[in-house]
C-alpha cells in the first residue's frame, strides 16, 4: 500500500509539475512621496519559491501557481529632501510573499518561458533612517510598531534553461508595484507610490 501511495505521488508530481527554486539578485526601487520627491536606490534579495501546475505540465503550454518568500533589502535616497543640503536615507528589510498565477510555454525540452502575475504581501520587518543636514548626521532605527504590512502587485517573466535532468537555471525579472506604501515614520499614514524591479537568478529543481 505504501509503495502504491508513493508511486501515485510521484506520478502526480510529474504530471502536474512541482518546482522548487532558490533565487537571489539585485533590486532597484523608487518611492514617489506624492509631493514630487522621488527616492531611489539599489538593494539585494534572496529566497525560496515553489510552484505547482494546475494543468498538466506535459503540455507545451500549462498554467500553475507560484508562492514562497523573498528577503528584500530596499534602500532609498532623497537628495535635498525638502530643503537644500538636506538628504534623507531609508533602508528597509522586507519579507515578500508573492501569490502568482503563472503560465509556462515550453518551445523545446531544454527551454521554457514563463510569465506570472498576482498580489504580493510586503512585510516590513525592520529598517533604519538617516538625515544629513550639511555636515551633521541624525540616524536611528524605525520603531517596529510603525512598520505596517503592504499589499503589492507583481508582474514576472522568467526563462528556464535545462542544465541536467531535473535541474534548471532560471533568470527572471519582476516588477513589483505598491500603490499605497506604509510611512515607516508614522504608524497610521501611507504615502505616495513605490515601484521596484527585481533582477534574479535562480536554480530550480523540477520534479
Amino acid at each position: 500500500m505504501k509503495k502504491f501511495v508513493l508511486l501515485l505521488v510521484l506520478v502526480a508530481s510529474v504530471a502536474w509539475g512541482v518546482e522548487v527554486t532558490g533565487v537571489g539578485g539585485l533590486n532597484y526601487q523608487s518611492w514617489d512621496d506624492g509631493n514630487g520627491n522621488v527616492g531611489s536606490g539599489v538593494g539585494l534579495h534572496a529566497g525560496l519559491l515553489g510552484s505547482i501546475g494546475i494543468t498538466p505540465s506535459c503540455l507545451p503550454v500549462y498554467v500553475g501557481l507560484e508562492t514562497g518568500f523573498l528577503y528584500q533589502n530596499a534602500n532609498y535616497t532623497w537628495e535635498d529632501a525638502g530643503f537644500n543640503n538636506v538628504n534623507l536615507y531609508i533602508s528597509l528589510h522586507n519579507v515578500v510573499i508573492p501569490i502568482l498565477l503563472k503560465g509556462n510555454f515550453k518551445p523545446t525540452k531544454k527551454l521554457s518561458i514563463g510569465a506570472a502575475l498576482g498580489p504580493s504581501i510586503i512585510i516590513h520587518s525592520s529598517g533604519s533612517w538617516e538625515y544629513d543636514v550639511g555636515v551633521i548626521q541624525f540616524e536611528d532605527e524605525f520603531d517596529s510598531e510603525n512598520l505596517a504590512t503592504d499589499l503589492g502587485f507583481q508582474i514576472k517573466g522568467d526563462l528556464g534553461i535545462k542544465i541536467v535532468p531535473m535541474l534548471w537555471l532560471k533568470p527572471s525579472i519582476t516588477l513589483q508595484l505598491n500603490g499605497n506604501p506604509d510611512n515607516p515614520f508614522n504608524q497610521d499614514e501611507r504615502v505616495g507610490a513605490e515601484t521596484a524591479f527585481l533582477f534574479s537568478l535562480g536554480l530550480a529543481l523540477k520534479i
